[in-house]
């Protein structure tokens, strides 16, 4: 199966070196530490990508080297193609690991495949085997020889296959939960129970919605009722208030005529009075003859004012000009000038003094006859104001008189008018009153005497029909709020039937699907127990198959036939074998004489049979599980394996074993570095 390797940079392999393999058995020997190991994980990174164990590829990359490459050649052995698989990658600069290059080459095939995950497809295609089947069955690691004697459940599970029931199961499990989960089976009860209430809800929601229908019915007609009793109550009132106005109209018109009767009366007074004032006054003859004699006294009076103004100016130039004349010859005496300045002519002393004596003496007079003069004007003055406040007095009694006169005569107009107008009212309140009367007595069966014994008769029809109205009125706004409550009641009663309603919809829907879910856990429950009997089934089956293929393999791979059968314990997976003539298992990792490693091999042999892949055995160091003495034999029987499997990839650094047509590889230490020699390879 596996053709050929070829690797460079990688661990302890830093130059390039090409591993050829042929069918059969493949040791690869060497000291200690050689890198013998190091083939077998490059293989496996050539395959799978990594190597088991290792986390970080940087520690694949040679120790100084950045770089690496990794080439396996293989053929399938269902198809016969040849594969080609490639791998580079390198260190980068934060110390991690890239991969540059990935490919897959089948002959035949003219493409490359380049996706990781495609690489692994196509080789599962070709080999039979993915890699998790390859790690724990074809290739056994150091000392993990013996231990398929007795394993762990959950890698035997894997190693047979086992693991997918489990996890199928685990998965129904997982998904009974969830059905459990999103069915809510564990609220059934709950919602039987909501159901329940919701059904009891709706019935009494529904009674009660019926009552309060047939209420709401039974208010309504009597409203209807009600209604045409306030129509009646209501068009009397109005049929009153209609009298009620026209009585009130002629209430006015008395109460007109009332006014213009005081209006009347007021006015007659008002000219009796203005008679009486009239026929007091002073005649309008002699107040125009005390008019006449004033006007001729202000006449008079002024023209004394005007003579004695003039009086009054002559004198006071005459006082002016004396006073002056003294003033200047007063001057000339006291300085004593002989000269006068103004005229030029001599000045008599003597004379100045006589004309200064004979002016001051005129001076006197004149002043004396001013202050008389002044006198006389004061007292015409006071005349003329006396004069004219009479003369003002005698035209304000004229004006009054003539004022006094119009007003009679306004008055006397006025009463012409007023007594029109009464005459008038009273002619069609007469009218007006008999006309309501005859429809009073009609329509109303009322009698009355007078105007007010017929306002008093309908307002008091008035107020009782408005007081049956008014109660009828509100008998209908209480029958409507009853109404009003009850639908208020009929809407939160339709709500909540509503609300109900839709409950116990909702709840006997989640009940069908709780139902649903019910049937799909039956299902899922029936698919559970056939997957588990399945699984025992397979179980049963393939461990019978390996423990009687492993009997056939050891009896193949030695002559000393020391036992009858072999058992595999269905629950540890322990293989058990029966010595001959005995009755009593013994577990086979404590049988002695190198049968351990032997019953080791056979069961590897039988599991790659079992698992139909008989093509490639690989074992790293198996001998370090196994006693030295027994060395040479199980290496014996490893050979010897050779001849039910295909190939074998052996790894050992015994030197047993090779006188059989074995391809023999070499790792040596050469200059610090592996170095493989082997053995020219036959075809």
């Amino acid at each position: 199966m596996i053709e050929e390797l070829t690797l460079s940079g990688f661990k302890s392999f830093r130059r390039q070196q090409t591993v050829h393999f042929t069918p059969g058995v493949n040791k690869i020997s060497g000291r200690n530490a050689s890198g013998k190991t190091t083939l077998l994980e490059a293989i496996l990174f050539g395959l799978f990508g990594d190597v088991p164990r290792v986390k970080k590829k940087q520690m694949l990359v040679s120790l100084g080297g950045s770089d690496l490459s990794v080439t396996v050649k293989l053929r399938s052995p269902y198809t016969g193609q040849g594969i080609t698989i490639h791998r580079e990658g390198g260190l980068i600069r934060s110390g991690g690991y890239r991969t540059s290059t990935s490919w897959m080459k089948v002959e035949g095939e003219d493409a490359a495949i380049a996706r990781e995950k495609e690489i692994q497809t196509r080789l599962r295609e070709l080999t039979g085997i993915n890699r998790n089947a390859f790690l724990n069955i074809v290739y056994a690691r150091q000392k993990e020889f013996i231990e398929i004697l007795n394993p762990s459940k959950g890698r035997m599970d894997a190693i047979l296959g086992l693991t997918t029931p489990t996890e199928i199961r685990e998965q129904l499990r997982e998904a009974k939960k969830k059905l459990e989960s999103r069915g809510r089976i564990g609220d059934k009860g709950a919602f039987v129970e909501r159901a329940k209430n919701a059904a009891e809800s709706v019935n009494i929601e529904e009674k009660r919605l019926e009552e309060i229908k047939v209420k709401i019915i039974q208010l309504n007609e009597g409203l209807e009722e009600k209604k045409n009793l306030l129509n009646k109550a209501q068009a009397r009132v109005t049929f009153l208030l209609g009298f009620k106005d026209r009585l009130k109209i002629l209430e006015g018109l008395q109460n007109t005529v009332n006014s213009l009767k005081e209006i009347e009366e007021g006015r007659q007074e008002d000219l009796e009075k203005a008679m009486a004032d009239l026929a007091s006054s002073t005649p309008l003859k002699q107040l125009l003859r005390d008019k006449a004699a004033a006007e001729s006294r202000e006449a008079e009076n002024e023209t004394a004012y005007a003579e004695l103004e003039a009086d009054a100016r002559e004198a006071g130039g005459k006082v002016s000009r004396l006073e002056h004349q003294i003033k200047d010859h007063a001057e000339l005496q006291e300085t004593g000038v002989t000269i006068c300045p103004k005229c030029g002519q001599e000045i008599d002393q003597k004379l100045v003094e006589e004309d200064l004596a004979s002016w001051k003496k005129e001076l006197i007079e004149v002043k004396t006859q001013l202050e008389q003069i002044e006198k006389d004007m004061e007292l015409v003055r006071s005349v003329m104001k006396n004069t004219r406040s009479s003369q003002i007095e005698v035209a304000g009694k004229i004006k009054e008189l003539e004022q006094k006169r119009l007003q009679i005569a306004g008055i006397e107009v006025t009463l012409g008018k007023v007594d029109s107008q009464i005459t008038e009212v009273r002619s069609e309140l007469k009218e007006g009153l008999k006309e309501i009367s005859d429809e009073i007595t009609t329509k109303l069966s009322l009698t009355f005497t007078s105007l007010s014994a017929a306002v008093e008769e309908v307002r008091a029809e008035h107020l009782k029909a408005h007081s049956v109205a008014s109660e009828l009125q509100g008998e209908m706004r209480s029958r409507q709020g009853r109404i009003k409550d009850e639908e208020v009641h009929q809407r939160r009663c339709e709500v909540m039937l509503k609300s109900n309603r839709a409950a116990l919809e909702e709840t006997a829907l989640f009940l069908r699907e709780i139902l649903e879910y019910e049937q799909k856990l039956l299902a899922l429950e029936a698919i559970q127990s056939r997957c588990v009997e399945y699984e025992q089934q397979l179980r049963e089956r393939t461990l019978a198959q390996l423990e009687y293929q492993t009997y056939n393999y050891f009896k193949r791979l030695t002559d000393q036939q020391a036992y009858s059968s072999c058992h595999i314990d269905r629950e540890r997976y322990t293989l058990e074998v029966y010595p001959l003539g005995g009755t009593r298992a013994l577990p086979a990792w404590r049988v002695g004489g190198g049968h351990e490693s032997l019953f080791a091999l056979a069961e590897r042999l039988a599991l790659l049979k079992v698992m139909g892949f008989p093509y490639l055995l690989i074992l790293d160091e198996p001998t370090d599980a196994v006693d030295s003495e027994n060395i040479p034999q199980l290496l014996e029987y490893i050979i010897r394996s050779g001849r039910e499997i295909n190939q074998v990839l052996l790894v050992t650094h015994h030197g047993y074993g090779e006188e059989e047509e074995v391809n023999l590889i070499t790792v040596e230490q050469s200059n610090g570095e592996p170095k493989v020699i082997q053995n020219p390879v036959s075809t």
